[in-house]
């Protein structure tokens, strides 16, 4: 495949490449790698109110969601507030405002980072959200907007989709956008693809490749081909909505799915999974009587060992005191854990089929929150390999299982002194 590849290309310092991540093109390259491929303009549409593009990874989403943004704030709703999210502060941190100062658009006007709010010459306001949680989740009640878009929203809980739909309520162009990878057939499958259920005037771009995308070298191109197989393979690199096969978790379904975490429950604990190019992960448990529930989640990749500390500290102000079961294989985060913040971590057990058993011997009596997206994303890819053939899961959609492996399993093993704690919700 031959390649265009401007200069200031350059991965991220680790980590797969999804967008150019210079500090800014020269005008020349700006303009040429910014004009729209064909599957980019077709997201770029006006008329519908409905908008999606549905990639594989590295295909040119994130420039997409970006050139649609300009679109609003400069020719479709001049003057008028509109909104963005991403799943959680890292990401937007990490990911979308580098990408909108690179390509120069936050040299325009005037950019509030305390505030995370964007106001331009000509009145349009954009304001930057996470959807980390639920509480976040319900702060995006507000004011009247024109227009929202959504990154990654496969990782984002459908009430954040909910919510955002009821506030458009003013402007001269309406719609809303998303952009991002498939992660089985949730919510944004429903709203976008389902024959039955999808919304109307819906203008969908799915099913492209990450080669699809000519800026892309040959290099990360045959590594993401080398490195995905199977199902996860028609995932992240063709951008398809596909079922996967021998699930270790086939039961979970929506009955496992409330609304949140009892008010009053007899304990918690928290799980760890670290990572950086892969998602690092934090999982608030709580336990009243016989049942489990996964009450809520930070799962964010290209993060330090203390962005998850501030998370498990989070967690811990909310939730209560509860021991933090974490990966054992980084021996020195958990000291890190202990030594610089005073948290109660420990190494997890880490036998994974017996830590398998015991989360399906709860299978009644364990809930999920409904806003933790990407557990439930996990629940529906967790596989075993050769599509169940083995015993052995894939490495693959495993980081919120891992998580959740570690905290109960640790915790059943080690013999909890339980006590009515009381903690509210």
């Amino acid at each position: 495949m031959s390649t265009t590849v401007p200069q200031g290309y350059q991965p991220y310092e680790s980590g797969p490449i999804t967008e150019p991540t210079a500090e800014r093109f020269e005008e020349e390259q700006q303009d040429k790698v910014l004009e729209p491929l064909p599957y980019q303009q077709q997201f770029l549409n006006y008329g519908e109110t409905y908008h999606g593009i549905i990639t594989g990874i590295g295909a040119g989403k994130t420039t997409a969601l970006i050139q649609r943004i300009g679109l609003n704030i400069q020719e479709w709703n001049p003057g008028r507030t509109g909104v963005v999210i991403t799943p959680t502060v890292p990401s937007l941190r990490n990911v979308l405002i580098p990408e909108l100062r690179k390509w120069g658009w936050l040299e325009i006007g005037e950019w509030q980072p305390s505030k995370k709010r964007w106001i331009l010459p000509n009145g349009s306001t954009v304001i930057f959200e996470s959807a980390d949680n639920s509480r976040k989740i319900q702060r995006l009640r507000g004011p009247n907007i024109a227009w929202f878009g959504m990154d990654e929203p496969s990782s984002i809980a459908a009430d954040a989709w909910d919510i955002m739909v009821g506030r458009l309520r003013e402007g001269d162009y309406i719609n809303a956008f998303v952009s991002g990878t498939p992660k089985g057939y949730n919510w944004v499958y429903d709203t976008f693809v389902d024959p039955d259920e999808r919304l109307e005037s819906v203008n969908l771009v799915h099913d492209v490749t990450t080669q699809d995308n000519p800026h892309l070298p040959d290099v990360y191109t045959d590594q993401i081909v080398e490195q995905y197989e199977g199902r996860f393979y028609e995932q992240e690199v063709k951008g398809q909505f596909t079922d996967f096969e021998g699930l270790v978790y086939p039961w979970f379904g929506e009955d496992h799915l409330v609304d949140g975490p009892p008010e009053q429950y007899d304990e918690v604990v928290y799980g760890v999974d670290w990572g950086h190019n892969n998602p690092a992960v934090v999982l608030a448990i709580v336990r009243e009587g016989d049942r489990w529930t996964i009450a809520d989640e930070w799962y964010e990749r290209r993060c330090t060992t203390g962005d998850q500390a501030k998370a498990a500290e989070e967690f811990i102000d909310k939730y209560g005191q509860g021991t933090i079961y974490c990966d054992p294989s980084e021996p020195s985060n958990i000291h890190e854990f202990e030594r610089d913040y005073g948290l109660p971590a420990e190494g997890a057990e880490n036998a994974v089929s017996p830590g398998i058993r015991k989360i399906a011997e709860k299978q009644d009596d364990l809930r999920v929150a409904r806003h933790c997206q990407n557990v439930r994303n996990e629940f529906s890819q967790y596989q075993y390999k050769d599509d169940g053939d083995s015993d052995d899961p894939l490495k693959q959609n495993d980081h919120a299982m891992d998580a959740l492996r570690y905290a109960i399993y640790s915790h059943e093993r080690a013999g909890s002194d339980i006590t009515d704690l009381g903690w509210g919700s």
